[in-house]
């Protein structure tokens, strides 16, 4: 070991009254006491200011930049770093902020001092890292940066476990660089102590997260896969909708140049996207998933009914031409055959119609003369008289409900305060601005924005799924002209929403967006 490092292996614990930040000297002249008490005081306001400063964050992807800064403020250095331990991987990583994402930077931690102060515990005063052989210069040669001295000291957990290191490059001083010394080591360590336990609450949090986002995920999956209708719709509705949001986040034109998105928001409308569509699980799958106007085997019954009257039409034939003697053929001309051919007529009718294509006032006459007939129920006549789509009237209120009780699902639930309008935002993504939406016809921007941005992304979907049984997938370029033109161009939507979905193709997803969202 060089000369010029020193190893500390004592145990990081909360500090007796008898340590002491600054050194005084008992018998030294009271000008210097003064000078060194009121260091002293100082360094305990810095300690006292980074615990208010950092005690109300439970963030890790806000908290490591927020304790680098303060770090290198508060122990006057040039360079300050803090390396999380990952015992499985047994890597040590940090976060780096991104604009609004966060990327690991890691490396093994076998590696460099900060790595032997991750595996030893040991901490590690060195004057020039140049003469220690466990340095590793790498980094320094990528960034042209020059490390000096180095003061490295382990962060540890509640059970005294290894959570990470600290790490403090380049002392400065008055006129140049110097050695860390013990005063250093000594405020680093009751900065060490305070740094630990907020970083050791924040990665409970980060995990609490991470299982709440799991449930999240598992929720929703459960819900688009109640029926192959609705597989994946929940994820790719998200990640548009957090596309069109990074795309307005970047944006400075107008009206979005005041409209920022945090991580926080971003993250509440991922929640948003994979829960809006939480109230299907209380809509009839019969109804959710209706391919067509009739019910299940509605088709196969007026198919059955009319093969009988056919079938009842011969049998009469057959009984009155036994009775009275006649030519069974010419009576089937004249008595079965007419039938025969209405009832094709129509069951053809029927069939077409029953698809969710829209119906004709001529149509229309033919369906309400089979049930004069008595060939048609009534209810039949009614859900084959379907002007547009498939549902029925009931079943269409239906439909909508699910809007209203994914939102008080989603209110039973204790979100915190920076998910809060989670429920909110699913609320929304029915609304139109012209009025036309639902369930509580909001119009312009009493509408949140995030609802509208859930909003393009879930027609959009609509359109262009391909795992609808009621409809044909419908081109981009068509879905493109009819959200331009239909709805942006009437004011449903907000145009400048949907200009920016296509300009800055916030349809375009990949699998790994798709992993990422469900892990």
């Amino acid at each position: 070991m060089s000369r010029t490092t020193r190893t500390s292996t004592r145990m990081l614990r909360p500090h007796r009254t008898s340590l002491r930040l600054v050194a005084i000297t008992p018998n030294a002249p009271l000008q210097e006491q003064a000078r060194a008490q009121a260091e002293e005081i100082e360094k305990l306001y810095l300690l006292l200011e980074s615990a208010r400063d950092l005690g109300g964050e439970v963030n890790l992807e806000t908290l490591v930049p927020k304790i680098v800064a303060r770090t290198s403020r508060i122990m006057r250095c040039e360079r300050s770093s803090v390396f999380l331990l990952d015992r499985e991987r047994q890597e040590l990583y940090t976060l780096v902020a991104e604009g609004l994402e966060a990327k690991e930077v890691r490396f093994p931690a076998s590696k460099g001092l900060a790595g032997h102060v991750a595996r030893t515990g040991e901490t590690l005063n060195v004057a020039d890292a140049y003469e220690d052989a466990r340095f590793n210069p790498e980094v320094d040669r990528q960034t042209g940066y020059r490390t000096r001295s180095v003061l490295a000291m382990p962060l540890r957990d509640r059970k005294g476990g290894v959570l990470g290191v600290v790490q403090c490059l380049n002392k400065s001083v008055p006129g140049g660089a110097a050695a860390f010394g013990q005063e250093d080591e000594n405020f680093l360590s009751a900065l060490a102590n305070l740094l630990a336990s907020y970083l050791e609450s924040a990665q409970l949090y980060a995990q609490m997260d991470r299982l709440f986002a799991a449930f999240v995920s598992a929720m929703s999956r459960s819900i688009d896969d109640r029926d192959p209708c609705t597989s994946g719709h929940s994820r790719r509705v998200t990640l548009y909708a957090l596309n069109l949001a990074k795309a307005v986040h970047e944006s400075d034109e107008t009206p979005f140049r005041a409209i920022r998105y945090t991580r926080e928001r971003m993250r509440q409308l991922r929640y948003a996207g994979l829960l809006h569509d939480v109230g299907k699980i209380g809509v009839r799958e019969y109804v959710l998933c209706k391919a067509d106007k009739l019910p299940p085997q509605g088709l196969d019954l007026i198919r059955a009914r009319y093969e009988n009257l056919a079938l009842q039409r011969k049998a009469e034939v057959f009984e009155r031409a036994a009775r009275t003697q006649g030519d069974p053929d010419a009576m089937l001309r004249e008595a079965y055959e007419p039938l025969a051919a209405a009832l094709a007529a129509a069951r053809k009718l029927v069939e077409a119609k029953n698809r969710p294509a829209p119906v004709n006032d001529e149509e229309l006459a033919a369906l309400q003369a089979l049930h004069a007939q008595g060939w048609l129920t009534a209810e039949e006549l009614e859900v084959l008289s379907i002007r547009r789509g498939n549902l029925t009237a009931a079943e269409w209120e239906d439909i909508k409900a699910h809007v209203t009780k994914s939102y008080e699902i989603l209110l039973r639930i204790p979100w915190p305060r920076e998910l809060s309008e989670v429920p909110e935002v699913a609320y929304t993504h029915h609304e139109k601005r012209d009025g036309s939406g639902y369930p509580r016809a909001l119009k312009g921007d009493a509408i949140h924005f995030d609802g509208q941005v859930l909003c393009v992304a879930d027609i959009y979907d609509a359109l262009t799924a391909s795992d609808r049984p009621y409809k044909k997938a419908i081109p981009h370029e068509i879905a493109l002209k009819i959200l331009m033109e239909e709805e942006a161009g009437r004011f449903k939507l907000l145009p400048e929403l949907v200009e920016l979905f296509f300009e800055k193709h916030c349809f375009e997803i990949n699998d790994v967006q798709l992993k990422e969202l469900q892990t």
